[in-house]
């Protein structure tokens, strides 16, 4: 279920034993997190919430905490977080968790204890016997990113409450700045709100004065004036870059991975996919793929391709040489530029 209809649902009585807050979308899961927070009375927190970090905590302690009633309270909050054990991931230095005194637990969880597990990862490992049997008892709720029209949906609901509007190329812009991530859109949101205070509308110049263009935005800019073969320019965006204190392995890592997002979008689409599948099936923000398909429609995949090979080959020279990355990058604009693709 949404985090709306599952803070309506516990609001209206129906709190269940067990949650999973599952997804990478910050915002979504602090949300879930501090409602459920406000449930316990100020003066029973201290008593009666346990918040456990599994990459730091041993789960036993926590199982301990969940196992024992409420201290002059209705209820015993305890959250779970980061517990990696029921997805796919590998730790370095894992902890030996009681998974089975976990198991054992959710046959019979307590009704007087809240159970939490936020998971800020995209899935679970379905194959797992403890993600079958939370998919027995537990409530879950969707804290995954959102598509962009639910973004621009959100946004407007959350300015329309407090009685502001935003112009539509005002939103446009916004979600361009902050690649339609809604954590960064309200971490941006206040300063706008205090902008439009007299006017209560937020135009195109008050999100151009205010939310800062992201590095990736710039990285992404570069993007497109290297495939454009536009070398002055391109180099003169590096430097910004650099001046900037980015740090030049840095800078080529996002640009390769924006070439291998365009790239694996480009050959997905050629064998059928739409875009919410290919950003499914890349795992990536479906917005991200929706400007990479868009800027796929200009070039062609051997464009993309030497780009990305380029790219891998000036990562080598950095990382086992000491030629300087700015002539390291030079050469390869130049490379690339004498080269064109035939249609």
């Amino acid at each position: 279920m949404q985090v709306e209809e599952a803070i309506k649902n516990i609001s209206n009585g129906k709190i269940a034993p067990v949650y999973v807050s599952l997804g990478t979308e910050n915002y979504l899961q602090d949300k879930f997190k501090n409602f459920l927070l406000s449930l316990i009375p100020a003066d029973q927190q201290e008593f009666n919430i346990g918040r456990y970090d599994m990459e730091v905590v041993n789960l036993s302690v926590a199982l301990n905490d969940a196992m024992s009633l409420p201290f002059f309270g209705e209820y015993r909050l305890v959250i779970i977080d980061r517990p990696y054990f029921l997805t796919g991931m590998r730790q370095k230095n894992s902890l030996d968790h009681d998974l089975n005194g976990l198991l054992k637990y959710l046959k019979n969880p307590e009704t007087a204890t809240i159970l939490v597990f936020t998971v800020p990862y995209p899935k679970l490992d379905e194959r797992k016997k403890l993600t079958k049997q939370l998919r027995k008892v537990a409530e879950f709720v969707d804290c995954q990113p959102l598509k962009e029209r639910d973004v621009r949906s959100f946004v407007s609901s959350v300015l329309q409450k407090k009685g502001y509007q935003l112009n539509s190329d005002a939103l446009d812009l916004l979600l361009e700045r902050t690649g339609a991530e809604l954590t960064s859109i309200m971490n941006e949101l206040p300063k706008l709100l205090l902008a439009a205070q007299e006017s209560k509308i937020i135009s195109w110049s008050d999100v151009d004065g205010l939310v800062a263009r992201s590095f990736e935005q710039n990285v992404f800019d570069l993007v497109d004036l290297v495939l454009k073969r536009n070398v002055k320019d391109a180099l003169s965006m590096y430097r910004d870059l650099l001046l900037q204190k980015e740090e030049p392995l840095k800078i080529n890592a996002i640009l390769e991975g924006q070439f291998r997002l365009m790239l694996q979008a480009m050959i997905l689409r050629e064998h059928g996919y739409d875009q919410g599948s290919v950003a499914k099936e890349l795992k990536a923000h479906p917005y991200r793929v929706k400007l990479a398909l868009r800027k796929n429609r200009q070039f062609k995949r051997k464009d993309l391709q030497d780009a990305y090979i380029g790219l891998v080959h000036v990562e080598e020279k950095m990382k086992s040489s000491s030629i300087d990355p700015e002539l390291l990058f030079q050469l390869f604009l130049l490379n690339f530029s004498q080269h064109r693709s035939v249609a």
